[in-house]
């Protein structure tokens, strides 16, 4: 099989990390209040939650876990949970979840060689046309939650 050449991957080169102060000099921040602050103010809960912070439409909003290293030069790793949105109108630039040629993907939707294409970030894996294939769109990845500890 002939090797194919592609493009170098539109990902920024990685740097060597190095050591750098933060640019404050201290975290704590100052907001705009004037008056004095209510004592019951200590005692609200104080809680995050996810699934409002990253599910804007829950109806059409589902999870998926990443496997493989196709996509790791954008960010998402194998067994990365990704929160994939089927209500947004995909667009270029979009990291998408479809069903391309009876396989599961999650890649990039972009324009290669001026026709639109799944790309992955790993130069192993050539871009996908989309013209001429089957390929059904699943959604829209809205966020990736990577844990660090598992």
């Amino acid at each position: 099989m002939p090797t194919m050449l592609f493009p170098p991957s539109p990902v920024a080169p990685t740097l060597p990390l190095t050591s750098q102060p933060l640019p404050y000099s201290s975290l704590q921040g100052r907001a705009g209040f004037s008056g004095f602050p209510s004592p019951a103010q200590d005692y609200e809960p104080r809680t995050l939650d996810l699934n409002t912070r990253l599910i804007k439409n829950p109806t059409q909003t589902f999870y998926l876990s990443a496997t493989g290293d196709s996509m790791e030069g954008w960010g998402i790793f194998d067994g990365d949970l990704l929160v994939v949105d089927r209500s947004i109108k995909p667009r270029l630039g979009h990291i998408l979840v479809a069903m391309f040629e009876d396989e599961v993907l999650i890649k990039r939707y972009a324009l290669y060689l001026g026709t639109p294409h799944l790309c992955s970030a790993h130069p192993h894996y050539p871009p996908l046309p989309l013209e001429g294939t089957d390929c059904q769109l699943w959604g829209v990845v809205r966020a990736v939650i990577h844990e660090y500890l598992r």
